[in-house]
């Protein structure tokens, strides 16, 4: 290249330079101007703040008694001092990009009417800070500290006082409840108590754990509900002192929720009360508080409308196959008896190792996929009709080791074209789609056949 076009080229480059730094300079607000690098502008302690003012969406005045923060037109206010603490810090050393000196028209830096006023006494000198709109540039905003000058902070000064009286309150904390014992339903409706009984031998399966006046409920879909109770999350506070519950519907609330449940060895007790809904949720509140939230929707109403038939077990068989020792199968009219042998081995280093055999009639089978086949069966909903004359498909009777279910009958009855229902011990349980259960008697037939 040509000497003389690059030298052209350089020209051209520095212009466009020029003219970009004059639009910047031309979209900045008039004034005096001095540039300055984050300098500190404004120091406190904040050990000698005795009082604090802010005005963001609402007036929200605190003062401090007896080194305790508190809110000033009621000390009964649930205050959350750590807000205070981190607009203290914010106070404590505030630094400017630059210096707008000798301002005299302080609206075009959005402080004749300010985004928030704080308000402070420290050391019994009065001190007000003003903070106005983020600049155009963004990442920075306008600020005056009492003098003639507006400064430039960094945007997320405001972050700190960005609140009001309801956003500095404390909510009451939910207990960790890890160990639950119970869980009391209370309503107009229903009551009713779930209750963790693991190991009890009410049921066939030991894999149940809570049961609903002896009968086994669904674990899943039991411990998703105690969740709700357990996990409960406020939304927000609407009231901190409510007077007239019957506003929020906690006169006579649509459900109370009672927790059982253990912390270092001690029986403890939660109790939640749901009202009305509201456009946010559901009120709710811990039993004997006057503090009103609101909670999720799908909370509420889960714990209001749950009932024993909602959490009925899904399962078509949860059988622990390590207890059992033998099966009759009844296909077609005929029973054949499948049994399980199990043995175990050592090996020279100790370790030992089980074998499973399953024998039909006195020879060997792959008694696995049978139990595979039954294990894999899902419901697609709950029996509660008795079968009648519909015709029987198959039948099990499992025999375990098991002090109050030795016997397990396990039957599924051709219910219409596309679905069987399913009985167990007798009792009606869930239904399931007919072609798994043809599935299930063609891997049955492979076997005896």
């Amino acid at each position: 290249m040509k000497r003389g076009k690059k030298l052209f080229l350089l020209l051209l480059a520095l212009a466009v330079l020029l003219g970009t730094t004059f639009a910047v300079k031309a979209l900045a607000p008039k004034g005096t101007e001095s540039q300055e690098v984050y300098t500190t502008i404004f120091t406190v302690n904040p050990e000698d703040v005795t009082d604090l003012h802010w005005k963001y969406s609402e007036d929200v005045s605190v003062v401090k008694e007896d080194d305790t923060w508190v809110y000033a037109e009621d000390a009964a206010f649930p205050l959350d001092s750590s807000y205070i603490d981190t607009m203290l810090d914010a106070l404590s050393e505030i630094t400017s990009a630059k210096t707008i000196e000798n301002v005299e028209n302080w609206d075009q830096y959005t402080l004749e009417a300010p985004v928030c006023e704080i308000n402070f006494t420290a050391g019994g000198t009065e001190y007000t800070i003003k903070v106005g709109e983020e600049t155009t540039l963004g990442n920075q905003r306008y600020l005056s500290i009492g003098d003639s000058n507006a400064y430039l902070v960094d945007a997320t000064f405001l972050d700190a006082f960005q609140y009001g009286l309801y956003g500095v309150l404390k909510m009451e904390e939910v207990p960790q409840m890890d160990n639950v014992l119970s869980l009391e339903h209370l309503s107009s409706d229903s009551n009713y108590t779930i209750e963790n009984m693991e190991g009890s031998g009410l049921a066939y399966s030991d894999e149940y754990i809570w049961f609903l006046n002896d009968h086994p409920l669904d674990t899943d879909l039991t411990e998703n509900l105690l969740r709700y109770v357990t996990d409960t999350t406020w939304q927000e506070c609407v009231n901190y002192h409510a007077e007239d519950l019957s506003k929020y519907g906690l006169d006579s609330p649509a459900a109370t929720l009672v927790v059982h449940y253990t912390q270092e060895e001690e029986e403890q007790t939660f109790s939640l009360e749901i009202g009305d809904s509201c456009e946010n949720g559901y009120y709710a509140r811990i039993s004997g508080s006057n503090m009103v939230y609101t909670i999720p929707a799908t909370a509420a109403e889960a714990l209001i409308f749950t009932t024993y038939a909602d959490l009925r077990p899904e399962d078509v068989l949860l059988m622990d196959w390590d207890k059992v020792f033998s099966m009759d199968i009844t296909l077609d009219g005929e029973t054949y008896t499948l049994r399980i042998t199990r043995t175990t081995s050592t090996d020279e280093d100790g370790n030992e190792t089980q074998e499973v055999t399953y024998t039909l009639d006195g020879e060997e089978v792959d008694g696995d996929s049978i139990l595979d086949a039954l294990d894999d069966l899902t419901s697609t909903g709950y029996a509660a009709e008795d079968p009648g004359e519909n015709p029987e498909e198959i039948r099990f009777v499992i025999h375990q080791n098991h002090q109050n279910f030795p016997e397990v009958e396990l039957v599924f009855y051709r219910y219409n074209s596309t679905s069987c229902m399913v009985t167990l011990n007798g009792e009606p349980t869930v239904f399931v789609n007919r072609a798994d259960v043809v599935s299930l008697v063609e891997t049955v037939n492979d076997q005896v056949l």
